[in-house]
């Protein structure tokens, strides 16, 4: 079996968009007169409730990335798995709406992507490699969509050790138009990449510099779809990429990215020295929200940003003779008045880059301070809040829990309304 020699493509990056919160599009080019390249990323952030990650239906088989994307109304749609043309049949698994299509099997060939909702908050998504043969019925329960590809790009961070230059289905060593995906190694950030190939302006690429180009984009796990005349991405119901036939083709089946318009929530906390439980309110801190939004907290230590899609959102707090410090929360719609990040700073002074330092923060304070008032609590609603934001109750230290009660305090004082204990 020959295999793949080194990778010689070194494209650099020309733009980059977010047409949706939570979607990327970056556009890459190699403008060698004798090699030249265009690519496709684009970055999608699975911890936002407001995006869903979808895989053709049987029924829709046999159709274009735009005929799918008009169909479903996905913003982001790539093709799938490299397919037989009799019947419209991948060559991998295939499933989706939790219904897998008939006729397809997992083989030692194809690596697998399946994905599935994890309640309203977020999507989670796996690529299983091609050792490990595939069942349906043995994924995880809920698991909405398969598409399969060959070859796996990427394995654990490091571009996959061989690739078959005689496989008549991926073409691996051949500069080619290539179609990919991959996750982030905390499963957060799912990765679309599309080639363009066999014209003029872009020659395409070998699967060996695919995958080091998405091992330097910090892809951890990578499968490829099908390549060839087959590659096309569209974004927003156009054409983004630039198929090889100047049109697009029907393929078998697709992976597409839907931007959705579900409620906000609410990121409100405290920001305290000491301790959660012993908690000494800061001033005149900066509070930043990951959309670059900044709050200034005042006397009370207080900050919140609203409205803020369901996601993943991290807030960092930077104020002189203390580290820089940052933590993340997942927004719950369920939370009444909001989710709670009340963070603890640390004196100290910032390393000379001014990098952030998770690690400064004690370990009783990264405990994240959210959930239901605790019953024999009190209600701070109906006097002055507790001396301090965090008391010792007769419960026990329910420190935690008074700063729960003590935010809601704020903000029912601040806009005259009550709050249930």
């Amino acid at each position: 079996m020959a295999t793949a020699t080194a990778a010689h493509a070194a494209p650099v990056l020309e733009s980059t968009t977010e047409p949706h919160e939570g979607i990327v599009v970056e556009q890459w080019v190699d403008a060698s007169p004798t090699e030249p390249l265009r690519l496709h990323l684009v970055r999608v952030n699975l911890t936002s409730a407001e995006i869903g990650v979808y895989a053709t239906a049987e029924a829709d088989k046999g159709i274009t990335p735009a005929e799918y994307a008009s169909r479903t109304g996905a913003q982001v749609v790539i093709n799938g798995d490299a397919f037989s043309v009799s019947g419209w049949r991948p060559l991998g698994l295939a499933a989706a709406d939790g219904v897998p299509w008939t006729q397809t099997a997992d083989d030692d060939h194809s690596a697998v992507l399946h994905f599935l909702r994890s309640g309203d908050e977020r999507t989670r998504a796996t690529i299983e490699p091609p050792e490990l043969i595939t069942q349906y019925d043995q994924l995880p329960s809920g698991t909405s969509g398969v598409v399969s590809g060959r070859p796996l790009l990427v394995r654990a961070g490091a571009v996959e050790s061989a690739f078959d230059c005689d496989d008549p289905i991926t073409l691996a060593c051949v500069r080619a138009p290539r179609s990919a995906v991959g996750l982030s190694a905390d499963g957060n950030t799912l990765t679309l990449v599309v080639v363009d190939g066999w014209q003029e302006a872009s020659i395409g690429m070998t699967a060996l510099e695919l995958a080091t180009f998405l091992v330097a984009r910090s892809v951890h796990l990578a499968l490829a779809f099908d390549s060839g005349s087959s590659s096309a991405l569209v974004l927003d119901g156009v054409l983004a990429s630039s198929p090889s036939d100047g049109v697009q083709r029907a393929v078998a089946n697709h992976l597409a990215v839907k931007h959705g318009n579900l409620p906000s929530g609410r990121l409100l906390g405290v920001i305290c020295t000491g301790s959660v439980s012993n908690c000494g309110r800061v001033a005149d801190a900066e509070v930043t929200l990951d959309d670059g939004r900044v709050e200034t907290t005042g006397a009370d230590g207080f900050y919140e940003f609203a409205p803020v899609s369901p996601r993943l959102a991290c807030v960092t707090v930077r104020k002189n003779g203390y580290l820089t410090t940052t933590q993340c929360k997942q927004i719950d719609l369920d939370d009444d008045p909001g989710t709670f990040l009340s963070i603890v700073l640390q004196e100290g002074d910032d390393p000379p880059d001014g990098g952030v330092s998770d690690a400064s923060i004690p370990p009783d304070a990264a405990e994240l301070v959210d959930g239901p008032l605790p019953p024999d609590g009190g209600n701070p609603l109906e006097g002055e809040p507790p001396a301090g934001c965090c008391a010792q109750t007769r419960g026990g230290d329910l420190g935690g829990a008074w700063l729960v009660a003590f935010v809601a305090w704020l903000l029912a004082r601040r806009r005259g309304t009550t709050t249930p204990a």
